[in-house]
């Protein structure tokens, strides 16, 4: 190994401005790229909230080293831990159950718990771990949803608002859809007028239709006001 690099590695290593730069832009970096992945899948924690997690969790350790190399005291694992009972918090608030048993936010909330984990290797200058693990992560998140699709497809549904003439029936929509290869797991409807009924689909996530494809085949189909992709 060159001279420089192991000198730049014990720069890093230790506690000063370039190192504490390094660290906070890099936990910045590492929670943005997880985060860039659930804002394209339109979560409510995006890219800011991983950012957020992840500089904050670099921070916490950023400042228990400086504690025990300034003052001879402290324990940065026991602040470390702190941050991950905090962030489970966080998480449990984006876990919600929608539809028929369907329980969301589960995958949001474990990225939270990573990136908080991220921030921490960071924040103690374990930069190798935090950068392969930012990686796995990212490749977890957006190239392995269609795996766990397939292993999952029964059990996932997409909901669709709809809006109908009164003499549209749901056995019509049914057939409609039967032709087409989707079927009809859950059904919510309320009349709302003489004119307009309102009704709620949960339908089978099939693999080869995407929600917009799910939707252009609603607004196909004769009697039809309006409809809309819930989840």
């Amino acid at each position: 190994m060159p001279g420089w690099i192991g000198q730049a590695e014990e720069l890093l290593k230790t506690l000063n401005l370039l190192s504490i730069a390094v660290r906070i832009l890099l936990a910045m970096l590492c929670g943005g790229i997880i985060g860039i992945e659930r804002e394209k899948a339109n979560q409510a924690a995006g890219m800011r909230t991983y950012m957020l997690v992840c500089m904050g969790a670099a921070a916490v350790m950023l400042t228990g080293q400086y504690m025990f190399e300034e003052f001879q005291s402290g324990d940065p694992s026991r602040l470390g831990a702190q941050v991950i009972s905090g962030i489970g918090f966080l998480g449990a608030g984006s876990i919600i159950i929608s539809g028929k048993k369907r329980v969301k936010g589960l995958t949001t909330a474990a990225g939270l718990w990573v990136a908080g984990c991220i921030g921490l290797s960071i924040g103690i200058g374990f930069y190798w771990a935090a950068i392969f693990m930012t990686a796995a992560v990212f490749i977890v998140m957006s190239k392995l949803r269609k795996v766990e699709e397939h292993i999952v497809f029964d059990e996932m549904l997409v909901y669709v608002y709809m809006e109908l003439e009164p003499d549209l029936g749901i056995s019509d929509i049914s057939q409609e859809l039967e032709q087409q290869g989707l079927e009809i797991k859950d059904v919510r409807f309320q009349r709302i007028g003489a004119n307009c009924e309102k009704i709620i689909l949960g339908l089978e996530d099939h693999m080869e239709y995407s929600q917009k494809k799910i939707g252009d085949l609603m607004n196909g189909i004769k009697g039809v006001k309006f409809s809309k992709i819930l989840s």
